[in-house]
C-alpha cells in the first residue's frame, strides 16, 4: 500500500515537474528583451515574445492577428522563404498574387525555448534575426512559422513627397537644381485598424539637373554698375557788370558687367556760378592807355650847348652828315652868286 502510495506520488510530482518545465525554462520576462539581444546578432531584430509550447503551433498565431487567413510551419527552405546565414536568419520571398490574401502578415522564428523572434507585416528579401538562447548567443533557427493576410481596406498607395533647391554657380554659368523624393509607404496598424505612414521604411533619392544660365540669371550673376568720376570746374569768360559765369567739366562714364568694362563714355558738364564782388570790380577797371612816344623835329642850326658829351646824352646836336651837307649848298651858292656877278662885269664891259 506504501509502495502504490509512494509511486502515486512520485508520478504526480512527475507529471507536475513536466507542466512547470516549460514554465522555469521559458522563465524570462517580456521586460529583459529589450536587453536580451546579443550584440553580434545577425539580421534585423523582431519583437521577442516570450516562448510558450504553444507559440509552436499556427493555431495560436492564426488567432492572434485576425487578418491571418492561413500559415504555415517549416523547419528549413519552402515556397515561402529559406533559411540564411548559415542558420542564423529567416528570409521571405517576394509574395505570390496567386496565394490567398494580399501580404505577409507575420514571420515567427522559433530557436531555443525561450524567446520567439516575432515580425508583423515582414518584407521580402529581408533577413530577419533568430532569437537568442538561454546562454545569450543567437541559437541556429530550429522552425518558423509565416502568417499570409489580408487586409480588411485596400492599401493606400505609397506617399510621395518632392523638394527641389536650386543653387546657381556662376563659375561655371550653370543652375544645378537637386530634387529630393521622398516615398513613404503604408503600414497597417492591427490596434487602430487603419493604414499608417511606415515612416521607418521611407526611402529617399535626390535626381540632380544642370541647365545654363538664363539671361536674368546671368544678369544677377554679372550685375551692372556704372563708374563715374568727373574732371575740375574751369571757368569761362565774363564781362564788365556780368553777375555769373558758366563753369565746365569732363565727366568719365564707364559701365561695368562684373568684371568687364565697356569703352569710357566723356560728356561735357555745365553749371552757372555767381560772381564775387572781387572778380566782377577787377574786370570792370579800365586798361590805361599807353601814352606814345614822340620824336620832336630838329629846330636846325647849331647846338647851343657845345659839350658833345652833354649833346650826346640828351640826343641834342648835328650830325656830320648834315654838316657836309650844308657846307655843299652853301659853296654853291655863293659859286652861283660870283658866276652871277662875273656875267653882269662881263656884260657891262661889252
Amino acid at each position: 500500500m506504501r509502495n502504490r502510495t509512494f509511486k502515486a506520488l512520485a508520478a504526480a510530482l512527475g507529471a507536475a515537474a513536466l507542466v512547470a518545465a516549460p514554465l522555469v525554462t521559458a522563465g524570462a520576462s517580456a521586460d529583459d528583451a529589450p536587453d536580451a539581444w546579443p550584440a553580434d546578432t545577425v539580421g534585423v531584430k523582431g519583437e521577442l515574445v516570450e516562448w510558450t509550447s504553444e507559440t509552436n503551433h499556427t493555431d495560436y498565431w492564426e488567432e492572434e492577428y485576425p487578418n491571418a487567413v492561413a500559415c504555415y510551419s517549416s523547419e528549413g527552405n519552402t515556397d515561402h522563404g529559406r533559411i540564411t546565414d548559415d542558420g542564423k536568419t529567416v528570409t521571405l520571398n517576394e509574395y505570390d498574387s496567386s496565394w490567398p490574401g494580399d501580404h505577409w502578415e507575420v514571420l515567427v522564428i522559433k530557436a531555443g525555448s525561450l524567446w520567439n523572434s516575432v515580425i508583423e507585416n515582414p518584407e521580402p528579401g529581408v533577413a530577419y534575426a533568430s532569437p537568442p538562447n538561454d546562454g545569450g548567443k543567437q541559437a541556429n533557427v530550429s522552425h518558423w512559422i509565416v502568417c499570409k493576410g489580408e487586409y480588411p481596406t485596400e492599401k493606400p498607395k505609397d506617399k510621395v513627397t518632392e523638394t527641389e533647391e536650386s543653387t546657381t554657380d556662376c563659375g561655371d554659368e550653370v543652375v544645378v537644381t537637386v530634387t529630393t523624393i521622398t516615398t513613404t509607404p503604408y503600414k497597417w496598424d492591427a490596434e487602430a485598424e487603419e493604414w499608417v505612414l511606415d515612416e521607418a521604411n521611407a526611402k529617399t533619392e535626390e535626381k540632380r539637373e544642370t541647365r545654363e544660365l538664363t539671361e536674368e540669371e546671368w544678369a544677377d550673376c554679372n550685375p551692372t554698375t556704372t563708374k563715374t568720376t568727373y574732371g575740375e570746374w574751369v571757368d569761362g569768360e565774363w564781362e564788365c557788370g556780368d553777375t555769373t559765369v558758366t563753369q565746365t567739366r569732363e565727366v568719365y562714364t564707364t559701365v561695368y558687367h562684373g568684371e568687364d568694362a565697356e569703352p569710357t563714355v566723356t560728356t561735357t558738364e555745365t553749371q552757372t556760378r555767381e560772381l564775387t564782388a572781387e572778380e566782377s570790380e577787377q574786370d570792370c577797371t579800365p586798361t590805361p592807355t599807353p601814352t606814345p612816344t614822340v620824336t620832336p623835329a630838329d629846330p636846325g642850326g647849331t647846338p647851343t650847348s657845345t659839350d658833345s658829351e652833354a649833346l650826346a646824352a640828351t640826343g641834342g646836336g648835328i650830325s656830320p652828315m648834315f654838316a657836309v651837307a650844308g657846307g655843299a649848298v652853301l659853296f654853291a651858292g655863293v659859286s652861283a652868286v660870283a658866276f652871277a656877278a662875273y656875267r653882269r662885269r662881263q656884260g657891262a664891259a661889252e
